[in-house]
């Protein structure tokens, strides 16, 4: 077998693989002898087909199968030995001749292929990212407890005889609701409560800001790959190759989209090799019951025990696509911790309303 790469040109190349019999033959005979002995036609006894005619019914679609596997194999191969990171996929070249395989012993196979750029995505003490702290204010506190009080308060039927409608009582603000919303550890008295209730909105005020962060980072990151050209005639034939519901009017609209999130990936990889950013199991099942943690929270369940929290994380995992997903998030986290230590972090203490502008 002939491989040849053609030169780069804008990050392209054509890989060519010529077959010769001698690369074929042996494996397409021993397939041949498989499908005769399992063979069963009126008139020849199990196993005794002729092989001519056993070459005649199913010989080019055995030929077919083994000149597929051997071009798949060594294409891989030729990627892996000369270390090219490849966008995408192969994609057969519009210039590969017709494959004949009734009158043809030779194969000749050619396809384009697309590599990633070069470029730097480090950040440095040059590069500014500001890290937010939100201040808490009474008037928070006092809305988290109403909030509570409606939520555990008494519901009061509707009563179409006195005519009034259904409704909910608050409860009051006692030692009954502190360990309704804290469990058997809760404060004793309402201004524990309030500190209580203080420290979980700071909390969860931490993880807003987290996430501004992170958008941050990544935009300052995105920035820095703003003019690496990408061959972009290629990606979008590879995605409408792989896509074939998507239009060419479709794909033109989403394509900055996808190519920012190409860059993402490849700049996440880049950085994840110069931090030495690795994933451990135990990482990502803790961040999974974070994320249930927080979802119970969200229905005012502050004091869920840990085996709960343990068995939904687990059921969450089981999903691939949210497996997928928590992983790149476990990823992103140690990423941007990574670069506080990195780049110049501009504090910034601002107001609830301030912050959420950030977002507009």
């Amino acid at each position: 077998m002939q491989i040849n790469q053609s030169e780069l040109k804008d990050l392209t190349a054509v890989i060519t693989l010529t077959l010769e019999p001698a690369d074929y033959q042996e494996e397409v005979a021993k397939q041949l002898k498989e499908v005769r002995h399992k063979a069963q036609m009126p008139g020849f006894r199990p196993g005794m087909v002729p092989l001519g005619l056993v070459k005649k019914m199913y010989g080019k679609g055995i030929l077919a199968d083994v000149l597929n596997k051997l071009v798949g194999e060594n294409l891989q191969k030729h990627i892996e030995e000369n270390k090219l990171q490849i966008l995408g996929e192969p994609l057969p070249s519009e210039d590969s001749p017709k494959i004949d395989l009734d009158h043809e012993e030779t194969f000749t196979f050619m396809f384009d292929i697309a590599v990633a750029p070069e470029f730097d995505a480090k950040l440095n003490g040059k590069n500014k990212l500001p890290e937010y702290t939100i201040e808490p204010t009474e008037e928070m506190v006092n809305k988290q407890i109403e909030a509570y009080t409606n939520r555990f308060g008494e519901y009061i039927p509707e009563d179409k005889e006195k005519g009034t409608k259904a409704e909910v009582k608050p409860c009051a603000v006692d030692a009954e609701l502190f360990a309704k919303v804290y469990g058997p550890d809760a404060p004793k008295d309402e201004a524990g409560f309030r500190e209580k209730v203080k420290e979980d909105i700071v909390r969860s005020l931490a993880e807003e800001t987290k996430y501004r962060f992170g958008i941050d980072a990544k935009a300052a990151i995105l920035k820095k790959m703003e003019k690496v050209a990408f061959p972009e005639a290629f990606l979008k034939r590879w995605v409408l190759a792989t896509n074939e519901k998507m239009t060419a009017e479709e794909l033109e609209k989403d394509f900055p989209k996808m190519l920012e999130e190409l860059k993402w990936h490849l700049a996440k990889d880049q950085l994840m090799k110069e931090y030495n950013i690795n994933v451990e199991k135990e990482e990502v099942e803790a961040f999974a019951k974070r994320i249930a943690k927080m979802q119970f929270m969200q229905y005012g369940l502050m004091n869920v025990e840990d085996a709960m929290l343990a068995n939904y994380a687990q059921e969450m995992l089981k999903n691939e696509d949210q497996l997928r997903n928590i992983v790149e998030r476990v990823i992103e986290d140690k990423l941007y911790e990574a670069l506080k230590g990195i780049a110049k972090i501009e504090p910034k203490t601002v107001s609830q309303e301030d912050f959420d502008k950030l977002f507009k």
